[in-house]
């Protein structure tokens, strides 16, 4: 029995969790009155990026990417929404199971 009853305690992810707390914050952007928490803003310039090209960040300087930077930041939204592709295999023929025989010969020269 573990010295431990309530075992292990739950790993904690600092990095994630202080990444959220930021993205919670909230701050005013550009003219408008109503501030907002910096990952609605985040995902905003995100897609902003990938639908215009360039994006324009909270000092009003505009940024503009190549098009390699822009099919890398279209794959991310991607993987982000839909996830990554399911990879599988698929053993059957045409929807019908494929049945597999295994036959083992036994070699008499074997036991000399």
């Amino acid at each position: 029995m573990s010295g431990n009853p309530n075992g292990r305690p739950e790993r904690s992810r600092a990095l994630t969790a202080i990444l959220e707390a930021a993205g919670e914050k909230k701050v005013k952007v550009g003219r408008k009155k109503t501030p907002q928490a910096r990952k609605d803003l985040l995902a905003e310039m995100v897609w902003e990026l990938v639908t215009d090209g360039k994006v324009t960040l909270p000092s009003g300087k505009v940024l503009k990417i190549s098009p390699n930077d822009w099919l890398e930041t279209w794959k991310f939204i991607y993987r982000q929404i839909d996830g990554p592709p399911v990879a599988g295999l698929d053993v059957t023929s045409q929807g019908e199971q494929i049945n597999v025989i295994t036959v083992i010969e036994h070699d008499d020269s074997d036991q000399a």
